[in-house]
């Protein structure tokens, strides 16, 4: 469950470390939501310098989310991927976990580019 001003740690090698939300649709975004984020710590030479504001997907979130098997997904921490406009990842690899609810929501670029499909 993410709203605004929630901090989300960057899983990609595109510059960024850390991001607030400060943006996202409905009552609260959850996992495979695209929010407005703006860049708080990352490297002065990356594709994302601090400071920016970026579009990011939420890839993982400390509330528990119910799958239809009965099954629940929680991850100790809240974290995001960054991409594009058209919803391309930034960076070149996902660091991490993914879910399977990414594939549903047809970001298969970011479901390939991951370690490892939870």
């Amino acid at each position: 469950m993410i709203i605004d001003g929630t901090r989300l740690v960057v899983t990609d090698n595109s510059g960024a470390k850390e991001v607030e939300c400060i943006k996202h649709k409905g009552r609260y975004a959850s996992i495979g939501d695209i929010i407005t984020c703006a860049v708080k710590k990352g490297t002065r030479t990356g594709k994302v310098t601090p400071g920016q504001v970026v579009k990011a997907v939420v890839v993982e979130t400390k509330k528990e989310l119910r799958r239809a098997d009965g099954s629940a997904v929680k991850f100790d921490r809240n974290a995001c991927v960054i991409v594009n406009p058209k919803g391309l990842p930034v960076g070149t690899r996902v660091l991490g976990f993914v879910t399977h609810e990414l594939r549903a929501r047809q970001m298969l670029k970011i479901v390939s580019l991951a370690a490892r499909v939870f």
